[in-house]
């Protein structure tokens, strides 16, 4: 029984791996590293102005600040540090201000229109809306949501730290030092349960697609699971080889860049997992109502000219097309 199931978990790995591969993965993160620089600035200050609320501002930049750190380094979490101060520097409430925080809005949602786009291509979805502007407006709100979500995120793990140290004093006065390594356990776990939780939300609203939360839960566990193990890896190897020296001035940057590349391979591999998962063992994913399957496909045309009118290669092509149609048509209601 251990080693059917043992076949069945390799074989789903490596079908993932082979999918992983297929769909290019790593110029999408490079990508969504180059929005997440433009990005980071304002979701940050969305981030603190909306978390902060309840807690303070400068409790929530600090946690914040602190989680960075951990992450990327020293060097890093300064330099995004300067990015949200320099960026957060409002005067009156006048025209330049209310245009400077349409910009925020617009540069803040872009990676998760970039990450929305990439998580499309990986699920083989495309969105062909009757109305596009009300779609771009949509698109645009969900991905607020998802900043207003890691906002809500990091206060439940704030509260939950709060609580853990609480907690902690309490029962370190009275019990021996194991409970030091429980609570430290705990601390993980409900980081990883809250990462699961971010993951989940990512894969059931951002794609154009229909997905059950059965195949999301799965899908974000291990991905969370994958966080939670190479976040630390990540950090030491940016932290230990100092990939930013060689680049001066513009370290930092390439700091912040190479982390979020990295982080959005997990995510990526996460996505594909999702997807072969539902595909081999859980239920079909659908296109959204305003939304389409896709079949990418190359055709092999020869040594001929390739500068050729591409309606000409669509014409020679129709015979091609003409024995896809029937296995286009047989895969219809089947999964993604």
């Amino acid at each position: 029984m251990m080693r059917k199931r043992l076949k069945m978990v390799w074989s789903l790995l490596k079908e993932t791996y082979l999918e992983f591969i297929e769909n290019n993965s790593f110029q999408k993160g490079a990508a969504l590293a180059y929005y997440t620089i433009f990005a980071l600035p304002p979701m940050l200050i969305i981030i603190i102005s909306a978390a902060g609320y309840f807690f303070g501002k400068q409790a929530i930049s600090g946690e914040i600040y602190y989680q960075i750190k951990g992450l990327i380094g020293t060097e890093g979490a300064y330099a995004v540090q300067k990015m949200v101060e320099r960026a957060n520097e409002f005067s009156d409430f006048n025209f330049a201000a209310l245009a400077g925080i349409i910009g925020l809005f617009l540069a803040a949602t872009g990676v998760f229109i970039s990450l929305q786009n990439s998580l499309n291509d990986i699920w083989y979805v495309k969105p062909v809306p009757k109305r596009g502007y009300v779609k771009l407006i949509v698109d645009r709100f969900l991905s607020f949501g998802m900043i207003l979500t890691i906002a809500i995120i990091l206060l439940l793990s704030l509260l939950a730290n709060t609580l853990l140290v609480a907690i902690g004093d309490f029962l370190t006065a009275r019990f021996s030092g194991w409970v030091i390594y429980v609570l430290h356990f705990a601390n993980l776990l409900s980081a990883f349960l809250l990462m699961g939780f971010l993951f989940a939300c990512i894969y059931k609203f951002l794609p154009d697609a229909k997905i059950r939360w059965r195949d999301v839960t799965v899908g974000a566990f291990v991905t969370s699971l994958l966080f939670v193990l190479f976040r630390g890896i990540i950090g030491f190897y940016l932290g230990k080889n100092d990939v930013g020296s060689v680049y001066g001035a513009a370290g930092s940057i390439v700091v912040i860049l190479t982390w979020v590349f990295f982080t959005s391979q997990i995510i990526f591999f996460g996505a594909v997992f999702t997807f072969v998962y539902s595909r081999k063992y859980g239920y079909n994913i659908y296109p959204s109502d305003y939304a389409v399957r896709v079949i990418r496909q190359e055709v092999e045309v020869g040594n001929s000219a390739v500068n050729v009118d591409k309606h000409k290669d669509l014409l020679n092509a129709e015979e091609l097309r003409q024995q896809h149609k029937d296995e286009a048509e047989a895969a219809k209601g089947a999964n993604i």
